[in-house]
């Protein structure tokens, strides 16, 4: 069986989760309840109000596992994190960043640059003659926000909902990411002083995929079935949930791919420091 596995939770009349041990035991009113072993799960998304008991998050933070809470806007309402705080062998040379203004602006340099390589990647695939010309011109962030866009079909309001949700998903991705390879992910530079603070750097620098993820989601014949406004909010519904929750399955190896990247570029900067 995949020990790779997402656990999407979507708010449901009837649905209840309960620990049985090592597992999880879903039921659903009118269908027969399914027994999943949580070492197969990698990270858990629960969006709106479910009905589950506190062994559902005892078992996930004994298995190292975040646990992200979305309300139906598709904004976090928390992380729940395992408690590892002897496991995080780089503190003190992530301490160090911060404790040297000029360590501070080499990593403001270096997250510039690798947010510039994740650009060139999504101009590439949505305006390549473009991003061919800023190969070789160069380019402003401004540059890179007009092509961006140009290519939308919809108004900031919708933007900024999916966008959202897609960045949280990203979030809890990169934050599983940090915890593996003995980081603290509060220790941000350019989210200084922030829980998550290193989470949302590296969601930076990862940005224009976010950009991407959302722009796909608008190129969807249905995209405005899965948006539902009213005269304040836009919400996603459930199918639109499930359309974003789709797209992030399909690039999961490319994220994961990205963030490894930006891993080593990261680790290659805390040498760097440390000499």
């Amino acid at each position: 069986m995949n020990e790779d596995r997402t656990l999407y939770l979507n708010e449901k009349k009837g649905l209840i989760v309960r620990r049985d041990g090592p597992s999880l035991w879903i039921t659903e009113k009118g269908i027969a309840g399914r027994r999943i072993p949580a070492r197969f799960i990698n990270m858990v998304y629960i969006i709106g109000n479910i009905k589950m008991d506190a062994g559902v998050i005892t078992l996930f933070s004994e298995q190292n596992t975040p646990i992200s809470f979305m309300n139906s806007k598709g904004e976090t309402i928390g992380i729940v994190m395992p408690y590892n705080h002897n496991q995080l062998n780089y503190y003190e040379d992530q301490k160090r960043i911060l404790q040297n203004e000029r360590y501070i602006e080499r990593f403001k340099e270096w997250a510039v640059s690798m947010r510039r390589e994740a650009q060139l990647f999504v101009l590439k695939k949505v305006a390549f003659d473009k991003a061919s010309t800023f190969i070789s011109k160069g380019f402003r962030e401004s540059d890179y926000e007009e092509i961006i866009w140009a290519n939308r079909s919809f108004n900031k309001e919708e933007w900024e909902t999916v966008y959202q949700v897609n960045k949280n998903i990203l979030m809890e991705i990169v934050t599983r990411h940090l915890i593996d390879a003995h980081l603290d992910p509060h220790m941000g530079v350019l989210k200084r002083r922030q829980n998550f603070g290193l989470a949302l750097d590296f969601c930076y620098i990862m940005g224009p995929e976010i950009d991407l993820l959302t722009l796909q989601f608008f190129t969807s014949i249905r995209w405005h079935d899965f948006l539902q406004r009213t005269h304040k909010n836009c919400f996603l519904t459930k199918d639109g949930f499930k359309n974003i929750v789709h797209r992030f399955e399909n690039r999961k190896a490319r994220l994961r791919q990205r963030i490894d990247y930006t891993l080593d570029r990261f680790f290659e900067l805390l040498r760097e420091i440390r000499i």
